[in-house]
């Protein structure tokens, strides 16, 4: 590409597979003049070979591929935009399939402001609901109400978000000291809306996601959520409005360990959720699952909080 591009479109990824390869498609057929955007894969530790072959610096599209160890999806994505050519920057994940009007619509917001974060939706790709979790977890849409103009940073969600760089940065990017699931984004968005940076809502902006995944795996995720939920409010010098969005204000956290961590609800559920699987009770395996989600996610806010002072995260150890 012989000049700057507007937008940089960064896509983290590690053993991204064939999904990456349609997320990638995606983006070569958007509405938008190819000329305006380049595509930036970073490549966090991947041993499966789904980035081979697909940098193209010459093609209609500029796509560039970096390649680093294992670190994070946060220090993947500063990576990324450290490497980026645009004025503003495009986050999206390796399993976003953008609508051909995604780009543009990102691009529009930015060429009339600076200083300007845009927050586009996501919806479940059909195909992917192929098992029960799936077909439970998304069998009611999103409904949630979101504010066009003042979106709050808990509404920040990077799997579909653009920034201006300098904002950024000036922000002081993703916190690397995210390395597990979760959080790296809402916290990047209460930077920048500290730091003045106005943050919109823009349906147009639209995307498949496609994960297929099943309920052990989003225990996982959910319990280094839980963990990085510690280190978040910790960061944030125990704010009390933090914490309660959070869900764990020490007052609360009594509560939760019985409901959560005391196994008598559990114990009850597993055998009924395993007959309201046998049985196709979607909407009663979409409550248990719920119910087993946030117990994995109270496993690691204890789980954090059991350490000694000081030593809930690595990057309070290092004095970050």
């Amino acid at each position: 590409m012989s000049h700057s591009p507007d937008l940089s479109v960064v896509i983290p990824t590690h053993n991204g597979g064939a999904v990456l390869h349609r997320t990638i498609e995606a983006l070569k057929i958007q509405d938008a003049p190819p000329e305006r955007y380049e595509i930036i894969v970073v490549d966090d530790g991947s041993t499966d070979g789904s980035t081979d072959g697909l940098a193209r610096p010459n093609g209609p599209v500029d796509i560039r591929l970096i390649a680093q160890e294992n670190k994070g999806r946060a220090a993947a994505r500063n990576r990324g935009v450290a490497e980026a050519h645009g004025r503003s920057v495009l986050f999206l994940d390796a399993d976003i399939w953008a609508l051909p009007g995604l780009v543009s619509a990102h691009l529009a917001h930015h060429a009339r402001r600076r200083n300007l974060g845009v927050q586009g939706p996501w919806f479940p790709h059909p195909d992917s609901l192929v098992n029960m979790y799936m077909r439970a977890r998304h069998m009611i849409p999103d409904i949630l109400l979101r504010r066009r103009e003042g979106l709050s940073p808990f509404h920040v969600i990077t799997r579909n978000f653009s920034i201006d760089a300098d904002a950024f940065w000036r922000a002081g990017g993703f916190d690397e000291a995210f390395t597990g699931y979760g959080w790296e984004d809402m916290e990047l968005g209460l930077r920048l809306q500290r730091s003045g940076v106005t943050l919109r809502y823009e349906p147009r902006a639209a995307a498949y996601h496609f994960h297929i995944q099943e309920l052990n795996d989003v225990q996982e995720k959910l319990r280094q959520a839980g963990e990085g939920a510690v280190y978040f409010w910790q960061k944030h010098n125990r704010n009390f409005s933090l914490g309660l969005f959070l869900e764990i204000l020490p007052v609360l956290l009594p509560m939760k360990w019985f409901v959560y961590r005391s196994g008598i609800v559990t114990a009850a559920l597993l055998p009924l959720r395993r007959l309201a699987e046998r049985t196709g009770l979607t909407f009663v395996c979409r409550e248990i699952d719920n119910f087993l989600v946030w117990s994995s996610y109270y496993e690691g806010v204890f789980s954090a909080l059991r350490r000694p002072r000081g030593m809930h995260h690595p990057a309070l150890e290092d004095g970050r």
